[in-house]
């Protein structure tokens, strides 16, 4: 199992929810995953991870592995696996390396695509 977390949105570095995940951070850097982002309408985006689309932007965050299975069932919480809302899947960032990152597990056709968020020059 990988350590390492692809982070977007609320789980960011400096995000709302980024005090769950940094006390068990052993570092972090910008990265991106190829897909789509979508404006949920709750404030907060959904990623899914589809390879040859848009490019996902966010953080690969390298947990400490003594922790890291107790983290990710911690943030399975968080993030609504158990209502629906996320599922974590494994992906991996440009360049091929693995991760693990929480994906949307509804239907996407309501939701507006954030592509300015995705855009390659920021």
């Amino acid at each position: 199992m990988t350590t390492t977390l692809f982070v977007y949105g609320t789980l960011m570095p400096g995000h709302l929810r980024w005090p769950v995940i940094e006390p068990h951070a052993v570092g972090w850097r910008p990265a991106a995953v190829e897909g789509r982002l979508y404006d949920t309408g709750r404030g907060w985006p959904a990623a899914v991870f589809n390879p040859g689309e848009d490019l996902v932007r966010g953080w690969a965050v390298d947990l400490a592995p003594e922790v890291a299975p107790v983290v990710l069932d911690h943030l399975d919480e968080v993030e609504g696996v158990a209502f629906g809302l996320f599922h974590r899947v494994e992906t991996a960032l440009l360049g091929g390396e693995p991760v693990v990152a929480y994906e949307w597990a509804g239907a996407t056709e309501d939701l507006r695509p954030i592509t300015e968020w995705n855009d390659p020059e920021r």
